[in-house]
């Protein structure tokens, strides 16, 4: 199969230009898995390793550490499968089924399965966080395993849960009481599921007979009783990694990789492995049936690498509507994400949204901006970075590369990706833009003003003049906005010195994008702090064509599983709105109306 033909530019097959990573839907056609294979470029290897990651906010934190320790092991001749476990990701599947966790130690041995079918025979597997604990149950019922890595490994499900549980209670507070499925901070567990997660320990896995074992261990945790029970029972090799609290638990939304261990896992996995080489033989499949409708639609996903910068893109579409999804007419919305998440957006959120869309003959794309997901290379010593160039670039591109029609295009986004939507709508013609939680209003910020505010440099002198010059614009900021009047302080706005709605909703008005923006109760404050209102009343008399659409609970990250329900009601009836003629009070009362599966 080949990628789909409106996303100009996209390689063969789903892959990148140079050969080397292909993205594929794999396992059985009524449920299939996505994945993401790195070939050595000569297509000969000396194994394979299969990655499989952690759930929830660490699975997004750490999604560039998987892909960079892919391309190491890549380098070293082997090949490398990453997926995602059934109903988490971009693969099919509710993530609060009750047998989800069957289905996630289903999925590895599919994983291992679909290796094995590309010639593969030497085969490793490295799990990270709960991906480690899951893994550790199965290796042993995967066939021969020459090397198993368990990365930071979660000892007892049962202690994972409840700090999880407890963090997302620190977080976001209390979710609906009468809701009696578990919230994990970027996951939700049916009860069921929760219990059987609950169960399983490292300690208590049967490890892989023959198979070398390295457990590479933090380090407040490797003279913990159960860690060293754990490393005993599984016979392992072990090594202490540093810093972990920055990549897979960072205070904010910098993930710092942690190169360094990274290259010692590949280099110890590629030890594992003999010098015999094996061409590989891989069966890709770039588009699949995802989900399904009630009245007997097929739900479609193709995969492909789009544009000169060769973004990473999967379009959701309605099967049988395919010869209109092909069409420039075709309704469309673009998905953006945000900070470090990839194209699957806020616990799942923009997967979610665009099988709901294509229920309703909406076209939808998601995609990840250059140093997020699966787009390039990540290179040593990558950082986190949002509102940049690259990003800005990205938004624009990805309009060109749909091939659709500015009259038929919504572009919606959460946090930087809001901003990005709105950026993108200044420079190209389209219909809507949906802004959820957006926290920035500027349309040319100063550096210094941005660098100081996202504080990306902490720790440096650096960091600490822009942290001090932050808390000092905000004391003086307060001031301010008592005494300076509005049309000064617009002004500021203008120079990208303060944050002020109007600065990016008058404009957006003026070119006639319909103007939709979610706030929670945090982002609602932050507007109103920055004169907000008083930009809506001044908009409003000018024929704002846009509406404000405000929460009473639930926080910025749309960790909250209410308000990210209430979010994707809200995208799909301004979709609806601007795309078809469906009533979008219809919209907004149906929560997914049409799916099944």
């Amino acid at each position: 199969m080949t990628a789909h033909p409106d996303l100009a530019g996209s390689a063969s097959r789903g892959g990148r230009a140079d050969g080397t990573r292909f993205a594929t839907w794999f396992g059985p056609e009524n449920a299939p898995l996505f994945g993401v294979v790195d070939l050595p470029a000569d297509g000969r290897c000396r194994g394979a390793v299969v990655l499989c990651p952690p759930i929830g906010k660490e699975q997004v934190d750490s999604y560039r550490g998987m892909v960079y320790l892919a391309q190491q092991l890549r380098a070293r001749g082997l090949l490398v499968l990453r997926f995602d476990y059934r109903g988490t990701g971009d693969s099919p599947g509710a993530q609060d089924d009750s047998d989800a966790v069957a289905g996630w130690l289903d999925s590895i041995r599919t994983a291992v399965d679909y290796v094995r079918s590309c010639g593969i025979t030497d085969i490793g597997l490295v799990g990270l966080r709960v991906g480690a604990l899951l893994a550790a149950q199965v290796a042993a019922t995967c066939g021969p395993v020459r090397a198993v890595t368990l990365w930071d490994p979660v000892v007892r499900g049962r202690a994972y849960l409840r700090k999880q549980t407890a963090l997302h209670q620190m977080v976001v507070g209390p979710e609906d009481a009468d809701d009696p499925r578990v919230t994990l901070i970027g996951a939700v567990l049916a009860p069921a599921a929760a219990t059987a997660l609950s169960v399983m320990s490292l300690r208590a896995a049967t490890p892989p007979p023959g198979a070398k074992v390295l457990m590479a261990l933090r380090e407040s945790e490797v003279d913990s009783v159960g860690m060293r029970e754990a490393v005993a029972a599984w016979n392992a090799e072990n090594f202490t990694v540093h810093d972990y609290e920055s990549f897979l638990e960072p205070a904010d939304f910098v993930v710092r990789l942690p190169f360094g261990d990274i290259d010692r896992i590949a280099d110890w996995m590629s030890a594992s492995f003999g010098d015999h080489h094996t061409g590989a033989a891989l069966d890709l499949r770039t588009t699949a049936v995802v989900d399904g409708t009630l009245d007997g639609r097929q739900i479609t996903e193709t995969l492909g690498f789009a544009g000169v910068s060769e973004l990473f893109t999967i379009r959701t579409s309605v099967a049988a509507e395919r010869g209109a999804a092909n069409n420039p007419a075709a309704p469309t919305v673009i998905l953006h994400g945000t900070a470090n998440e990839h194209r699957v957006g806020p616990v799942r959120l923009w997967t979610e949204t665009a099988r709901e869309l294509a229920a309703h003959g909406i076209v939808s794309i998601r995609f990840d901006r250059r140093g997020t997901g699966d787009t390039g290379m990540v290179q040593h010593g990558e950082c986190t970075t949002i509102y940049t160039d690259e990003s800005r670039d990205d938004s624009v591109d990805i309009l060109s590369v749909s091939g659709a029609q500015p009259e038929s295009v919504v572009l919606a986004g959460m946090c930087s990706g809001a901003w990005n939507s709105s950026y993108a709508a200044l420079r190209r013609p389209v219909r809507a833009v949906v802004l959820v939680n957006m926290a920035d209003w500027t349309i040319t910020r100063k550096a210094f003003v941005k660098q100081s505010t996202m504080n990306a440099d902490r720790g440096s002198l650096k960091g600490a003049a822009l942290a001090l010059l932050h808390r000092h614009a905000a004391t003086a900021k307060k001031y301010l906005r008592v005494w300076m009047p509005y049309r000064c302080w617009l002004w500021l706005g203008r120079a990208g010195l303060l944050q002020v709605p109007e600065v990016m909703l008058a404009p957006l008005n003026d070119r006639g994008v319909h103007t939709t923006v979610l706030l929670s109760p945090i982002d609602y404050a932050a507007f109103v702090e920055n004169h907000g209102e008083r930009s809506l009343r001044r908009l409003r008399r000018a024929g704002w064509n846009g509406r404000l659409v405000t929460y009473p609970s639930g926080d910025h990250s749309l960790y909250s599983t209410a308000l990210r329900d209430r979010v994707l009601r809200d995208v799909l009836a301004t979709a609806l709105g601007e795309l078809t003629v469906d009533r979008v009070d219809d919209a907004r009362d149906a929560s997914r109306p049409e799916l099944v599966g």
